[in-house]
């Protein structure tokens, strides 16, 4: 049995391509494993990012977590719209941010401001965890973590995907992590 998909790429002449039912199953069951493995990932960021920018905030004497966050165009639309869906309320705003939020805290220009004070303590099994080395190695694997989220949640179906590696980049970040909580 065949299916018949809408083709982002474009195989053929009409947009679309076709698959055997069992390599479409295939790919399901392992995009079933990598969004798993990516709801973790992303809730051990958005839990642990918040209480270790909450520590860093009080430190600074500022009240809420987000206050610590770069005002950059991009921080500033996805407070604004998650406080938007949280009715204008801060507490429990962690819950309407998106996975790009959480990784581009990781971004190259947050080394000193909140890697080196704060986010570092998120990823306690990197073996020199205040380096830049460490820094980009995180940066790197979330930004991987946010592609491959974005392909399977919009069920980009690639018949030569590196299924193994995927799941080794996000395998990697749990791993650095030191596991995930219950």
């Amino acid at each position: 049995m065949w299916i018949i998909l809408k083709s982002v790429s474009g195989l053929n002449d009409y947009g679309y391509m076709a698959i055997d039912l069992k390599i479409f199953e295939t790919h399901l069951r392992r995009y079933a494993v990598l969004y798993f493995m990516l709801g973790l990932i992303e809730r051990e960021l958005r839990v642990r990012s918040m209480i270790t920018l909450s520590s860093l905030a009080s430190e600074k004497g500022y009240a809420e977590w987000v206050q610590v966050v770069p005002s950059t165009k991009g921080n500033i639309k996805s407070i604004n719209t998650a406080l938007k869906k949280n009715f204008l309320k801060f507490e429990g705003i962690e819950e309407h941010m998106t996975f790009s939020f959480w990784r581009h805290l990781f971004d190259g220009k947050n080394f000193t401001l909140l890697w080196v004070p704060a986010l570092h303590t998120i990823f306690p099994s990197l073996e020199n965890p205040l380096t830049k080395k460490s820094f980009a190695q995180v940066g790197n694997h979330l930004s991987r973590a946010n592609r491959i989220r974005n392909r399977v949640a919009h069920y980009e179906i690639r018949v030569n995907s590196d299924y193994e590696g995927e799941k080794e980049v996000l395998m990697w970040i749990i791993q650095k992590m030191d596991g995930v909580s219950n």
